[in-house]
């Protein structure tokens, strides 16, 4: 792929937010991948590049529109909100490494996961999907990790289907055959890198045309960096 030619879109982490006892929101954020895909943008710019199309995924217990979000925002601002449209709390936790790379939150895409199970929702009922990719979006266990506590309805769909529609979304209007979608990630207990494995193949079954490379960040920051993944 001719990188001169094509079109970034990031997918910097996948964090999780709840509410505690206490009503007071928790953030567990990826931040290692917040950083390294920050830096990665970062260095587009510097070498003439636009910046890539950045976004942030949010899986969460609870509403999201209700929970989460910061006060007195339009609707558009709900329906597809930035970080900076996110609850003080949350946005505190990403602002210094924002401001190290000096890219504005209002840059950063925040896709959540109530979001993307409505989307699935509606695809599974009214799209003509072959069985066999149903099977893999769907399953008769609950999803591990966050996306198992939704009730018995959310629990059907697969942390794979949740993965693919966050996959989908970060590419965005760049769902281009010269879309490449650069996803940076965390092993985590809600985020495990066999899901994000099966989100991308999921992806590309379902006809998401952008190329996918996955990123895997450690501890040190340290960055993985896999191949680049496409449509066959």
């Amino acid at each position: 792929m001719d990188q001169q030619n094509t079109d970034i879109s990031v997918l910097a982490g996948n964090s999780r937010v709840y509410l505690n006892n206490d009503a007071v929101i928790v953030v567990q954020a990826q931040l290692h991948a917040f950083d390294a895909a920050l830096r990665f943008s970062r260095q587009c710019l510097d070498n003439g590049r636009t910046l890539p199309r950045l976004s942030v995924a949010f899986d969460h217990f609870g509403i999201f529109r209700l929970q989460f979000l910061d006060q007195n925002l339009s609707n558009a601002q709900k329906r597809r909100p930035r970080l900076s449209h996110l609850h003080p709390s949350i946005r505190h936790i990403f602002q210094p490494v924002a401001d190290r790379y000096r890219i504005a939150l209002s840059d950063i895409r925040a896709i959540h996961e109530d979001s993307a199970r409505q989307h699935l929702a509606h695809t599974l009922a009214t799209a003509d999907i072959p069985e066999r990719l149903t099977r893999r979006m769907l399953t008769a266990a609950p999803a591990l990790g966050v996306h198992a506590d939704h009730g018995d309805k959310a629990q059907k769909l697969t942390c794979a289907a949740i993965t693919k529609e966050y996959f989908a979304r970060a590419a965005g209007d760049h769902r281009q055959p010269n879309t490449l979608l650069e996803v940076f990630f965390e092993d985590s207990a809600w985020s495990d890198s066999l899901s994000y494995v099966r989100g991308l193949q999921l992806s590309h079954l379902l006809g998401v045309p952008a190329a996918i490379r996955l990123n895997l960040v450690n501890e040190a920051g340290e960055v993985r960096q896999g191949e680049q993944m496409t449509p066959r």
